[in-house]
């Protein structure tokens, strides 16, 4: 910041990262924000990738595989979430992204990569919702319950 910056008073309005007095505020684990606590940018969380090999979406359940079981103790961070909450039953990329409070393309990105090693098994929601016989059967008794 040159001199001539510092002595105008409508430099801090045009370009707000320059007021280098304002301190930052302290990130609390409390807080909403995604990465609350942990400080750690979702591209560091998934090496910088935007996208993993699989493609999932966010409906699609994840199931720990007994690779999965088995590599649990050897993997770290949100590998080893996923793993754990995976691993009694099935849970949805958008169910894991809320229960880990990361963004869901951060999950999508660790689950897929997850899911190409083998350690999770994806069961991917139908095409269509023609082909949903169980959908169809509960809308079915639902109707006929009213």
């Amino acid at each position: 910041m040159t001199a001539d910056e510092a002595e105008d008073p409508h430099a801090e309005l045009v370009r707000p990262f320059l007021n280098r007095k304002r301190p930052l505020p302290p990130m609390s684990p409390d807080s909403d924000s995604p990465n609350a606590g942990s400080g750690v940018r979702a591209y560091a969380m998934t090496g910088g990738r935007s996208q993993a090999a699989v493609q999932l979406e966010f409906e699609t359940m994840l199931q720990a595989t007994g690779d999965g079981r088995e590599a649990l103790t050897a993997v770290r961070f949100e590998r080893a979430e996923i793993l754990r909450l995976c691993h009694s039953e099935p849970q949805s990329v958008a169910e894991l992204a809320a229960r880990m409070k990361v963004p869901i393309g951060v999950v999508r990105v660790v689950a897929g990569d997850l899911l190409a090693e083998g350690y999770v098994q994806a069961f991917h929601p139908s095409v269509s919702v023609a082909d949903d016989v169980l959908l169809i059967t509960r809308l079915i008794a639902g109707v006929r319950s009213l």
